[in-house]
């Protein structure tokens, strides 16, 4: 069967699913070499010379700074900041939990990824440079730790053109501004992994023009996460 997918959907396609894939990948390498540096005796808990409290998480600061150098060039890949709440489960005392993560993807020394959580631990917010220019291009938001809208400036001027909406998190809508002017244009609505329907502004004036009935099964699933 043939597929009717249009360009810029098989590009979404394999980007999302190259981007998921180079993420998962990282994800098991920083665990597993954080893992063989505790046996190793190498120090893998709060980064001893942290100079300041730095920002962490949605509000406050930390001293609580715990890094992994995976290639061991002085530089972490990953860093985790943790700061203290009370316990539920212990009246009077506190607890350590993780508000932000910042991840390194490509080992330049620039972070690509920023991970930020509440007091439940549950991922709240993603920061993500896609293109690994030091500027976030992506960002996607979260629900009970469940995606619900991701904003994407593909042409990096500082606006976002692309927005997808998620219900129970799997990919519901896109929205997208095709040319740069703020305007949305082009609406694509899934139904499962199918993409049912789009929608164009042709002239450019707010309404849709015309719609297409598509029918063509696209990985519309959440994005993995770190």
């Amino acid at each position: 069967m043939k597929s009717s997918a249009t360009p810029q959907v098989v590009h979404d396609l394999l980007a999302s699913l190259a981007l998921a894939a180079t993420v998962l990948a990282a994800a098991v390498g920083l665990s597993a070499c954080a893992t063989q540096k505790a046996r190793d005796g190498a120090p893998t808990g709060p980064t001893a010379s942290a100079p300041a409290p730095v920002r962490g998480g949605q509000d406050g600061t930390t001293t609580d700074v715990r890094t992994s150098d995976l290639n061991n060039d002085g530089v972490p890949e990953l860093t985790k900041y943790y700061k203290e709440v009370d316990d539920p489960a212990v009246a009077g005392k506190k607890k350590s939990v993780l508000v932000r993560q910042d991840i390194d993807m490509t080992w330049d020394g620039r972070v690509d990824i920023w991970r930020y959580f509440d007091d439940q631990g549950q991922v709240v917010r993603e920061e993500w440079d896609t293109d690994y220019d030091g500027n976030v291009d992506e960002t996607r938001f979260f629900e009970n730790g469940v995606i619900v809208r991701s904003e994407r400036d593909r042409n990096n001027d500082g606006r976002p053109d692309i927005f997808r909406y998620y219900a129970k998190g799997q990919l519901e809508r896109k929205e997208v501004d095709t040319n740069g002017d703020g305007q949305i244009d082009r609406w694509e609505y899934f139904n499962g992994l199918t993409l049912d329907r789009v929608g164009v502004d042709k002239n450019f004036d707010g309404t849709v023009d015309t719609w297409a009935k598509v029918g063509t099964e696209q990985a519309a699933a959440t994005p993995s996460a770190p």
